[in-house]
């Protein structure tokens, strides 16, 4: 799937003249035309409200590497009550779309999404573009050394329990050896193989302690992380709770979630593990592919950036 063409983005539901959020966008940022108050918007990223009176104009494709699975370009609005709209370029060909009605969502979840929507952003950009971060093999010397960029600092965190266990990491040669093991028990939970630089371990009982991990690729190099397993979940606070009991889509709640669990320091490995298994739905997807590369969302500063 080319990154310069396809993303799939969600944006903020919220009160006043934010009106629906884009759910899915099949295209390049080039096959949409957003217009506010007579004005493009510069930019269509993830998180990015839309409001009353916003128009919306979908490209016919100009070339045919424009299109992706056969599809043409369109794109998905979540309105209020939990209705979708899909618009495609016959949709919008004599004249836009307009967004009317406003949705209801209390406004912390609408600070909460203006205040995600920038790292959102930066993901998206570094997505389309940049290449695959998992190298699956190569010839010798044009490798890049290996790392783990998902325990990029310290204090890895995740809730203990009966779980799998998905781990990713950048460089080397494959086949690789992924080795879990519980430090001071001498427990091995897991010795595998893969031939990609990301695993998910089947279900095993992590108990309360520290972990390493420990990959080794097909020309002997090693790269060493460590991960502590805990009892006590993560607190819930007040932004989460709303986003907890909004009227978002399943799939929405899952990735907003993950994303407020990573700004609390170490348990950006736990909100790694909540998306992983996501692959259907491409803001979940880069949430994982961010926490991979060690791009992590920051709390809230003075400014409101992330």
């Amino acid at each position: 799937m080319s990154k310069h063409i396809i993303a799939t983005l969600i944006l903020l539901i919220s009160t006043g003249i934010n009106a629906a959020y884009i759910d899915t966008i099949n295209g390049p940022p080039s096959a949409f035309h957003i217009e506010r108050d007579g004005k493009k918007l510069k930019k269509i990223a993830p998180f990015q409200p839309l409001q009353i009176g916003d128009k919306i104009t979908v490209h016919k494709p100009t070339h045919e590497f424009e299109q992706i699975r056969d599809k043409e370009n369109s794109i998905s609005l979540a309105l209020d009550e939990g209705k979708f709209k899909t618009l495609k370029y016959a949709d919008t060909q004599e004249k836009p779309y307009i967004i009317t009605a406003a949705t209801h969502s209390p406004n912390l979840v609408n600070g909460v999404m203006n205040t995600v929507s920038v790292w959102f952003n930066r993901l998206w950009q570094n997505d389309i573009q940049t290449q695959p971060l998992h190298v699956l093999d190569g010839e010798a010397g044009t490798l890049p050394p290996m790392s783990m960029r998902l325990f990029k600092g310290k204090n890895a965190q995740l809730i203990a329990g009966n779980r799998e266990l998905h781990l990713a990491w950048y460089g080397g040669k494959s086949p690789y050896q992924i080795q879990v093991s519980q430090i001071g028990a001498k427990k091995m939970l897991w010795d595998e193989k893969s031939d990609t630089a990301e695993i998910t371990f089947k279900k095993q009982l992590l108990t309360k302690g520290r972990y390493q991990v420990i990959v080794t690729d097909a020309q002997g190099d090693k790269v060493v992380a460590e991960f502590t397993a805990v009892t006590d979940a993560p607190l819930q606070d007040s932004e989460a709770q709303a986003i907890e009991q909004s009227n978002l889509p399943a799939l929405s709640k899952k990735t907003l979630l993950a994303v407020l669990l990573a700004k609390q320091g170490g348990w950006y490995f736990e909100a790694y593990q909540r998306v992983a298994s996501i692959t259907e739905y491409y803001p979940a997807q880069l949430v994982k592919q961010g926490l991979e590369r060690g791009k992590r969302p920051m709390k809230k500063t003075a400014g409101g950036t992330l």
